[in-house]
């Protein structure tokens, strides 16, 4: 059995969750022990981590003693006018990014499904001009967009993250928060 004053409180309280208006805790006086109160206090809700951001680095390709722009010119398309031009002229892996970006579209088998996930990932990146983008995104476009039910894509954000974390071939990284 409730008493008169514990019933209205509680009526009150539920009024005041319905308008959104804070909640005093109410004390020992009105018959209530000290941590039995329906107080409810307005915490900050934590802001939302923001997920990592990944991109290829020319910094880190270099440290693993990879060459950027051999590692970028395999993967032109035919369609991409430096095609005509032998690997050792050229010199500028930005360039060949942009360019690649720019005629991917027009190659349906740029990427394919039964390519290796990193490989999915590295030309996922190129094709966006290695700008850095969310461990989210490239975690929706391996298991939404490249899945198929004959090769499914079965990896966790935290698991993309730890892949790409610990890549020592195609030079991923995180962007630095700013």
């Amino acid at each position: 059995m409730t008493t008169p004053d514990v019933e209205g409180t509680q009526a009150a309280a539920e009024d005041s969750l319905e308008t959104g208006e804070e909640i005093q805790e109410v004390g020992a006086g009105a018959g209530m022990g000290a941590g039995d109160g329906i107080g409810i206090e307005d915490e900050p809700e934590p802001e939302p981590l923001e997920p990592p951001k990944y991109f290829v680095s020319f910094q880190r390709l270099e440290e693993l003693n990879r060459s950027a722009v051999l590692l970028v010119a395999s993967r032109r398309m035919e369609s991409c006018p430096s095609m005509s031009k032998p690997v050792h002229e050229l010199k500028d892996a930005k360039a060949l990014i942009t360019e690649i970006s720019r005629h991917y579209k027009d190659d349906k088998d740029y990427i394919k499904t039964d390519m290796p996930l990193m490989e999915i990932v590295f030309r996922i990146l190129l094709s966006r001009r290695n700008e850095p983008t969310s461990l989210t995104d490239l975690h929706y476009e391996l298991t939404e967009r490249w899945a198929t039910p004959v090769r499914p894509i079965n990896v966790t954000e935290k698991g993309l993250q730890r892949v790409l974390d610990n890549d020592n071939y195609y030079g991923f990284s995180q962007q630095e928060e700013k």
